[in-house]
């Protein structure tokens, strides 16, 4: 220690080293989970289109989510990066942390003898806790890839009016400022920051009110021009697909016909956002509920959190700052930048009639709060300047919000993880249990069964797993029935299932349905149930219910299929799921030779089931087999190892008394079970 302490004091850091530590504070929020992320919610449309249509196609696909100038980057982006998540979620890194670096070298360049300000605002704004869609790294590259443009824009305008380079600097910036909007609609707000910006500037050389004035509209003036041309575009020229009435600017509209109710909507919508931004993320970053010290995740948080705060305190306390008390007009124009971000951030949105509070989805709705975390980062770092004097202090409370980001980070980072390893197993069972599925059909489950997915994307990997090539619509489609039509009786009846998600649009009915239950948070594999599952008890009323339209006859045999190895890597089918759904598979068909197979495989190798229900196509195999010392011995332990599972045990063997080969072994062996489950009981 004694040796550590000098070593410490010594270390200093300049102004030079703000990119490393950006970058430092980004990986420990969102580098470390990097490989255990994959593809998500809003971006398995782009993975559909680009991997079963061509990358061409996200054209089409942009024209009808209304960003038909977002094509450019999707195309380049997937060919470039092609299908592989974690090249997506290093480059999702990489954008974020361009994005603190180039803010905070605009802040330098607006206020040049505030180092440690500077580098702390933007040190917060790169792990700033509230955007949680970081690892939509497909959905959420127009977002960053826009951010990464508008702050290029601002420094290089900022440059032009320090460095009187108005030509050579202006041009790049005004067409970085068209990139931006015309790709990501997100940033346009803050386009209202530059004027601002502007005055600030010019005030150091410019005492006289009104010509200044006159110099900051006349450098503003192109930028106003392509704002303005922009905005034109968007509410009177652009028109959505026939059918589709995406992003329509209503309360844009509204102000030119009830101006005073847009107004107030706009002025309740910016307070309500404004609060959310500040306040939301720091709520969750230091909520109770993420204590559970008996989770070895929640540990490796911890650990990582506390080395983000002992590293970040380091690095502001030894940060070379000016030795001379700067004499600029920080005091004056910080706050009023700071307040400003954070309050015009949200305006596409709002103009759309939407804002953060609204959302019943506050995980999708975040990605409405990414322009304003520019001003909710740097109006902290200053309430915490105004009331915190000591230098010692300050640092330790800056270091502490930094500690509580990561921390934000990683926890919301953990469901996205299990998301993902649940959608890999998901896919992987479904295609082993069922190689070939006809079209039109319509895959039920009572819950949404994989999170931050939702149906649709559900729909689009599973289409994109089986891999069929450029469609026109789709094979099949996904429903948790509890939110598209929850009446069960309606559905064994037969009812209509639609659903239209941009250019696809699926037709089917529930008398085409396959009812899947996948539970492996309960140790279960993927069951595809069918209308003998109608007295299963380990599943909802519902499911035992609705099983009994559940039409197995739609999976066909053939060749086996594999998940596109790029995005999911390779598959292990050493595993108990594996031997389970191809031996359910082989049931379906009568293949009772290949049963056994599976079965003595599966031994060889030592997996079983956690279930006893999946022992079952194995003991109606081995019944076909006439092993009927096998059924007596297996039935009794999927008995042992499974409560309440004697009904579907019972409705097996009067499968089996029915079909299996005759004899007398076969008779009394059936008759002991039923006796010893009290079979009787479950008529």
């Amino acid at each position: 220690m004694k040796t550590i302490l000098p070593f410490l004091q010594r270390i200093r850091f300049t102004e030079r080293s703000a990119p490393l530590a950006l970058f430092a504070a980004c990986v420990f929020g969102f580098g470390l989970t990097l490989p255990s992320l994959g593809f998500y919610m809003d971006d398995w449309p782009y993975v559909f289109y680009a991997y079963n249509k061509g990358v061409e196609s996200l054209r089409e696909m942009l024209l009808y989510d209304s960003r038909p100038y977002a094509a450019w980057l999707y195309i380049l982006a997937f060919k470039v990066l092609g299908f592989k998540p974690l090249y997506w979620h290093i480059t999702a890194l990489l954008m974020r942390w361009l994005t603190a670096v180039l803010f905070w070298k605009t802040l330098s360049t607006i206020w040049r003898q505030r180092t440690r300000e500077t580098i702390s605002v933007a040190l917060l704004f790169a792990v700033y806790p509230f955007f949680m869609l970081q690892p939509f790294a497909v959905g959420s590259t127009h977002h960053w890839v826009g951010f990464v443009f508008f702050n290029l824009s601002l420094y290089l305008m900022a440059l032009a009016v320090r460095r009187k380079k108005y030509l050579w600097l202006t041009v790049p910036a005004a067409l970085l400022q068209a990139a931006h909007l015309f790709t990501s609609e997100y940033f346009a707000g803050l386009e209202l920051l530059r004027p601002l910006l502007l005055w600030i500037l010019l005030s150091r050389h410019e005492p006289r009110v009104l010509k200044r004035f006159w110099r900051t509209f006349l450098q503003w003036l192109p930028y106003l021009l392509i704002l303005g041309i922009y905005a034109y575009w968007r509410a009177f020229l652009f028109q959505n697909v026939e059918g589709v009435t995406r992003n329509t600017p209503v309360i844009l509209n509204q102000l030119f016909s009830e101006p005073f109710k847009a107004i107030g909507f706009l002025l309740t919508a910016s307070i309500k956002d404004a609060v959310s931004v500040m306040t939301i993320g720091w709520q969750n970053a230091v909520s109770a509920e993420l204590l559970d010290f008996n989770s070895v995740y929640v540990r490796f948080r911890l650990v990582v959190s506390a080395a983000a705060f002992g590293l970040a305190f380091l690095y502001l306390g030894r940060l070379d700052t000016d030795k001379e008390p700067p004499s600029d007009d920080w005091t004056k124009t910080s706050a009023l930048f700071a307040a400003a971000g954070l309050m015009v951030g949200g305006l596409p949105v709002w103009l759309i009639g939407r804002y953060i509070l609204e959302s019943k989805n506050l995980l999708s709705a975040s990605r409405f709060g990414i322009p304003s975390m520019l001003g909710a980062a740097f109006l902290l770092v200053l309430v915490i300047d105004y009331f915190v004097s000591d230098k010692n202090k300050r640092t330790l409370l800056l270091a502490l919000c930094v500690a509580l980001a990561v921390n934000f980070h990683l926890n919301n980072a953990k469901e996205f993880q299990y998301s993902w390893e649940k959608q890999e197993r998901f896919l992987r069972q479904l295609l082993w249990r069922a190689p070939q599925i006809e079209e039109g059909a319509a895959l039920l489950t009572d819950e949404e069964i994989l999170g931050v997915m939702g149906g649709y994307a559900v729909s689009f990997s599973i289409i994109t797993a089986y891999q069929p090539g450029d469609i026109q619509s789709p094979p099949y489609w996904y429903f948790p029935f509890y939110y598209t039509n929850p009446d069960v009786d309606a559905l064994l009846r037969g009812a209509p299932l639609e659903y239209g998600k941009l250019s696809m649009n699926f037709s089917g009915s529930s008398k085409q349905m396959l009812l899947l239950s996948f539970n492996p948070e309960m140790k279960r594999c993927l069951w595809i149930l069918q209308p003998q599952d109608v007295n299963l008890r380990l599943v909802s009323d519902d499911m035992r219910q609705l099983s009994a339209g559940s039409d197995i006859s739609l999976i066909r045999q053939g060749a086996n299929i594999n998940p596109p190895e790029v995005i999911y890597g390779k598959q292990d089918t050493q595993t108990w799921c594996y031997y389970f759904e191809k031996a359910d598979l082989a049931r379906q068909y009568g293949q009772w030779d290949e049963i056994a197979r599976l079965w003595e495989e599966s031994q060889a190798v030592g997996e079983r089931a956690d279930n006893g229900f999946e022992y079952i196509p194995f003991i109606e195999g081995y019944g076909h087999l006439e092993d009927w010392e096998y059924v007596k011995k297996q039935t009794k332990f999927a008995n042992k190892i499974t409560s309440g599972l004697e009904p579907s045990l019972c409705s097996m063997l009067d499968r089996l008394a029915i079909t299996a080969p005759s004899s007398q072994e076969r008779d009394d062996t059936i008759k002991n079970l039923k006796d010893d489950l009290k079979c009787g009981n479950y008529r």
